[in-house]
């Protein structure tokens, strides 16, 4: 244990060229690959396999292993439907043994700040080897950079009677893809130290069901204490979570209710969990409903639905950058849609009036409703417990792109990854060059002292329900949230009902 304990706490070794570096976990021993001054190890499992016995578990540990186990390349993304053609998920590279994660870091790391990724996909798809993510640029900048697969849809939230009656982690269930997360920030606070990293010094940041995904360890009393600071881009997400055993406040069905009836499409019913854990992966798969993917409040990896957690000041008490993109989903018809069911005509009208125009409320509702007053409403409650929050408005288009009235969902992530050129539909330009350099420092910043500012970049104020930091392709400056008229509007529908 001493020998482990020392190796844990030294500095990550330089290595020549064509010696891959090995770093020591508390399972064993892996090998990575050196690219210039940036190594990488892929692939190192953090959780068993969650296979047979232990599909619809709690993540459990894992198997030690002699000697060195070679960590050069990605493990397989978790089981999702391939919704995403281009993204180079594919049957081949899917599996249920997806529990790993990778670190990056630069030659000679010694006690440098961590980030831990978490990828979004409306917790149904996703995986850490898409090249977007690649984590060479944060290590370049002096941060480690950890990112993670986690199980999606119907493997990772899923409610049984059977697995309910089971109770086989006690009082855990539902919330898989969640606990994997949590389980992958532990074997961080366990093992980063032997790559170079601070364990106490990890940032979570996540986009889209990633953000959601960032906002829940936030009110997770598991996840305490296992980050100290968080992003959160493009979260979404309002009203109750679902419940196991009861129907929610806003009337959505129990999670054993649901499960019960996924469980019958898949053809089993009065199902035991012996009987659901011997389906076929690929007969579960295809049934996931993007519409019932979340977490569950289960009572003990979520105690409290999330704006209920906020508005108590029970959300962790470390600082938060979040923000929205401009125009996530430009779709006037599901706009309209909305407006027309969700409001009453004397609120549609006021809504269209804060917009000034029609058209406008019809392009930027949906992703007002959805993301930008959300990241307003947690930053300000956050701010009112006495924390530090940074907000940020993402609206760079890319030259070249079709004339727009803002930057889309999740186009964001090239330039905080600052990897414009990576996968389909590379960014160019110096511009975008520019701003992806500056995010990705900025997001280092935070990282490294909890201000995602300082030398050489914009300043960007704390958030006072007013100051927050604009990125166009221009420029980046603070300004007073020119959204608030609007997004005040919105708030007094959504707000009663979150």
């Amino acid at each position: 244990m001493a020998i482990m304990l020392a190796l844990a706490a030294a500095p990550a070794p330089a290595h020549s060229a064509g010696t891959p570096p090995v770093a020591q976990t508390d399972s064993g021993k892996v090998a990575g690959a050196r690219d210039g001054q940036v190594e990488s190890f892929k692939g190192i499992p953090y959780a068993a396999p969650p296979v047979a016995s232990l599909r619809w578990r709690a993540p459990q540990p894992v198997q030690p292993w002699a000697g060195l186990r070679a960590a050069q390349a990605f493990g397989p993304s978790c089981m999702q439907p391939l919704r995403t053609p281009g993204n180079g998920i594919t049957r081949a590279t899917m599996s249920e043994d997806c529990l790993t994660l990778n670190v990056f870091r630069p030659v000679g790391a010694r006690h440098l700040p961590v980030m831990v990724w978490i990828y979004g996909g409306s917790l149904i798809t996703g995986s850490s080897a898409l090249p977007i993510y690649d984590g060479a640029a944060f290590a370049r900048g002096g941060v480690i950079l950890v990112s993670i697969n986690y199980r999606l849809g119907n493997f990772g939230y899923f409610v049984h009677p059977a697995l309910t009656r089971e109770n086989a982690d006690g009082g855990r269930l539902g919330n898989y893809g969640l606990m994997d997360q949590i389980a992958a920030l532990k074997w961080v606070r366990r093992n980063i130290a032997a790559f170079g990293g601070d364990p106490a010094n990890v940032t979570i940041f996540g986009e889209s069901a990633g953000g959601l995904s960032v906002d829940g360890l936030m009110i997770s009393p598991e996840a305490r204490g296992l980050f100290a600071g968080a992003i959160s881009e493009s979260g979404y997400g309002r009203g109750p979570f679902r419940r196991i055993s009861t129907p929610a406040p806003d009337g959505q069905n129990s999670g054993e209710d649901q499960g019960t009836e996924t469980a019958g499409k898949w053809g089993l019913t009065q199902a035991t969990a012996a009987q659901l854990r011997a389906l076929p992966a690929d007969q579960i798969t295809p049934y996931t409903r993007k519409d019932n993917v979340n977490f569950y409040l289960d009572g003990k990896t979520i105690t409290e639905d999330m704006w209920a957690s906020f508005r108590a000041g029970h959300e962790a008490p470390v600082p938060l950058l979040i923000g929205s993109n401009g125009l996530e989903f430009p779709n006037p018809a599901r706009n309209v849609a909305y407006l027309d069911s969700y409001m009453t005509p004397d609120q549609r009208d006021k809504v269209i009036a804060a917009y000034g125009d029609t058209q406008s409320g019809y392009d930027h509702l949906g992703s007002d409703a959805t993301f930008a007053e959300q990241a307003r409403a947690l930053a300000r409650m956050h701010v009112r417990n006495g924390h530090k929050a940074y907000v940020y408005l993402f609206n760079a288009v890319a030259e070249g792109s079709p004339a727009t009235a803002g930057a889309g969902h999740g186009s964001e992530l090239r330039y905080v990854f600052d990897t414009l050129g990576a996968g389909a539909a590379p960014v160019t330009g110096a511009k975008a060059q520019a701003v992806a350099t500056r995010m990705n420092a900025q997001w280092r910043a935070f990282a490294r002292s909890r201000r995602p500012d300082g030398a050489g970049l914009p300043a960007w104020p704390a958030y006072d329900g007013c100051q927050i930091l604009s990125i166009t392709l221009d420029q980046m400056q603070a300004v007073c949230d020119p959204r608030n008229a609007r997004l005040d509007v919105l708030s007094q529908m959504i707000d009663p009902k979150s």
